[in-house]
């Protein structure tokens, strides 16, 4: 063979494999551009005192440690008007919140309504968006997706040298554990505080969002603490801490946290779709139950209308998507819906809880009222955005 054959060859090879090298590194660049969580908690060991079986923390320096560096402010901003009534161009801030850092590339989850417009009836996302770390630095940062239901929302800054809090597993947590909140209530930043775990499963009602099987804690809790991480004694994230039940506007030992297992849920369809997925029924109905409402519009009257009293329990439809689940299932408008799956409705919070972990495609057995006559069916429900 000839040198110059020989040294082509030689030049082929290098060139392809070195082809082979970069085309490798392209990919893997974009595969590890994407927003991605690993949800998989660490191990952690905590200096304890007293019997093996007690394991109580000696103190929580460790937990504050790991939690802190972790938990971010979330500022909004927003034009406002000025005392002379006008707009002078200026954005200014109109309310601070808290947020967790998820991941090395940026990823924060927080309140939905941290980043909401505050007193907006059309929910509008604020103008500007600001995220100060702990070490002081101060982003802005994109909110990459919300969910007004479950209260959540994802934002993203391009930021080096983050350090992503430890995910734990809420359905492990047991009524008394030790639990640590770490936020930024009123103003001040890298606040720790403990508590205990109070009870478990709380299902309550928020002004724009609803609740399901919140953790409730009497770690002091209070404006500002909001989007922040609730913890167990390791340090590992247990919850997102979203509301207080209090008489003053402050911490009276009642707070309570989103648990970490829905926050994974909700986050990772966001990262995926840009939004949370939800199964619906295409209904449209009141706030209050069927019973007040058949009162105040005189339930007699009822009666005498379809041949029979109306139910003591329920919610009453006001209105069925033409085209949608519960219309397809024969479901029509006053009808008033009773059970779904055999939970009981009786209001809002019940329908929430009864379909939160419900998915587009599921079939659920729903139990109406329909023009004095009791009905069951099935359902498969509709896709719905919790934005």
């Amino acid at each position: 063979m000839k040198k110059s054959a020989f040294f082509l060859i030689i030049l082929a090879t290098f060139l392809g494999v070195f082809s082979a090298l970069q085309v490798n590194h392209i990919i893997n660049r974009h595969t590890s551009d994407r927003p991605t969580i690993d949800w998989n908690p660490g191990k952690m060991v905590i200096p304890t005192v007293g019997s093996p079986e007690l394991s109580i923390p000696a103190d929580f320096r460790e937990a504050a440690k790991r939690v802190v560096p972790s938990v971010v402010s979330v500022d909004q901003y927003n034009h406002v008007q000025t005392w002379f009534g006008d707009d002078d161009g200026q954005l200014r801030e109109t309310g601070q919140g808290s947020g967790v850092i998820l991941s090395k590339n940026g990823i924060i989850v927080t309140n939905n309504h941290v980043v909401e417009v505050p007193n907006d009836p059309a929910h509008a996302i604020v103008e500007q968006v600001k995220v100060r770390l702990q070490d002081k630095r101060v982003f802005t940062a994109k909110v990459v997706g919300r969910d007004r239901r479950a209260d959540l929302a994802v934002l993203k800054i391009e930021a080096e040298d983050l350090q992503p809090i430890e995910v734990g597993d809420s359905s492990k947590l047991e009524i008394g554990q030790w639990v640590v909140a770490v936020g930024n209530p009123l103003g001040f930043d890298n606040t720790v505080s403990v508590g205990v775990v109070s009870s478990l499963g709380r299902s309550l009602g928020l002004e724009n969002s609803v609740l399901i099987d919140g953790i409730q804690t009497d770690a002091a809790i209070n404006p500002g603490n909001s989007g922040g991480a609730l913890t167990d004694a390791a340090g590992q994230l247990v919850g997102i801490n979203s509301a207080i039940a209090s008489g003053n506007g402050g911490s009276v030992g009642i707070g309570f946290a989103i648990p970490v297992n829905t926050v994974r849920r909700v986050v990772d369809q966001i990262l995926k779709f840009g939004y949370a997925k939800y199964g619906g029924l295409g209904i449209g109905y009141d706030n209050r139950s069927a019973e007040i409402l058949l009162y105040q519009q005189g339930r007699d009257r009822v009666e005498q209308l379809v041949g029979s009293a109306p139910p003591d329990h329920g919610i009453l439809l006001t209105s069925v998507e033409p085209t949608g689940a519960a219309a397809r299932a024969g479901l029509q408008k006053f009808d008033v819906l009773k059970e779904i799956d055999g939970q009981r409705i009786d209001d809002v919070l019940s329908l929430s809880k009864a379909l939160m972990n419900k998915q587009a495609g599921d079939t659920v057995t729903v139990s109406y009222w329909s023009k004095g006559n009791n009905r069951s069916t099935k359902i498969k429900l509709d896709e719905i955005r919790g934005d």
